[in-house]
């Protein structure tokens, strides 16, 4: 792992002075080995040009390292490997205009998923004391899974909860578009900045609507219901998931979730189930690596978008 800054909690990786560039990152963070294709056990060859039905992307050694290969997947014949030093070069424009810079950076699993973090400079204000800082969450997958894609995300600086934000269009990330150079064109980049901007725009507007929303009376429960809807049994019952009685906890003793205008709001709420799904689900224990692959690409990632689509849904009948 690398990253700039303080020293993250668990105390490993390698610092990086602010502003490196995407190849220098992944060589900090000991992530500068390269993937091969190589004939999957029991595939058959398909045609003349000597391809096979299926290929295994095998994690190759770093040199004078005591490094192991490692099977990161099984892919078809048409995937196209794109190394780790490669698959950020498109962000370095970006870094050097200083329009935001990598923070953070490590792989998921075995190196099946390699991520890295690029903070921008501004930050929003929800309420005074309640900021929240802009990240781009880059990643790029060696199991045959998908291309590099960029997750827009906010931190907020109270808690540390991660905040998944979804396009205009409803798409879940931006997809980068391979070429060998995997470099922005100009109207690319300029595209991208369009898209980034309008992007944490609404969304500063968004979260600031969800504080002036008071939960009162039963919106709480119409809310959790929304996002993490009770069974038909639960219903018939009236019987309230366990779930939803742990994040209320949250919702009415977090500390940060009791700052003046957060306290008792819909975006106390939505950051109830935000907590939630990054810190106490599941509740058996889980490895750091598994952690963020849940709350950022899986199915926690996932309800928080949802947690945010229904908070903005139901605002709009509740103002």
């Amino acid at each position: 792992m690398a990253y700039y800054g303080n020293v993250p909690w668990h105390g490993l990786g390698t610092q990086v002075p602010k502003g490196v560039a995407a190849t220098e990152m992944i060589r900090a963070a000991g992530l500068d080995w390269t993937v091969q294709l190589r004939q999957a056990r029991g595939a058959s060859r398909i045609n003349r040009k000597g391809e096979f039905s299926r290929y295994e992307v095998v994690r190759m050694p770093r040199k004078d390292t005591k490094d192991s290969e490692v099977l990161l997947g099984v892919v078809s014949r048409r995937y196209k490997p794109l190394q780790n030093a490669e698959a950020f070069n498109f962000f370095d424009a970006i870094v050097s205009d200083k329009k935001a810079y990598f923070e953070t950076a490590g792989a998921l699993g075995d190196g099946e998923r390699i991520w890295v973090m690029a903070r921008m400079p501004e930050s929003m204000e929800i309420v005074r004391g309640d900021d929240c800082f802009r990240y781009l969450l880059l990643s790029n997958t060696h199991s045959g899974e998908g291309s590099v894609i960029v997750k827009f995300t906010c931190v907020r600086v109270v808690c540390q909860n991660t905040l998944m934000l979804a396009m205009k269009d409803g798409q879940k990330a931006y997809h980068v578009r391979h070429s060998k150079q995997m470099q922005f064109k100009l109207d690319e980049l300029a595209e991208f900045l369009a898209i980034t901007q309008e992007i944490f725009s609404e969304a500063e507007k968004s979260f600031r609507n969800l504080a002036a929303v008071e939960m009162i009376k039963d919106r709480l429960d119409e809310y959790f219901e929304a996002v993490l809807p009770r069974s038909e049994a639960q219903q018939k019952s009236g019987e309230r998931p366990r779930k939803w009685a742990v994040i209320q906890k949250i919702f009415e003793s977090q500390p940060d979730l009791q700052l003046s205008g957060v306290r008792g709001t819909l975006w106390a709420a939505y950051n109830a189930i935000t907590r939630f799904e990054d810190y106490k689900c599941p509740l058996q224990e889980e490895q750091p690596d598994q952690r963020l692959e849940r709350t950022w690409f899986g199915g926690s990632a996932e309800t928080k978008l949802k947690a945010l689509d229904q908070a903005l849904a139901l605002a709009k009948g509740w103002n």
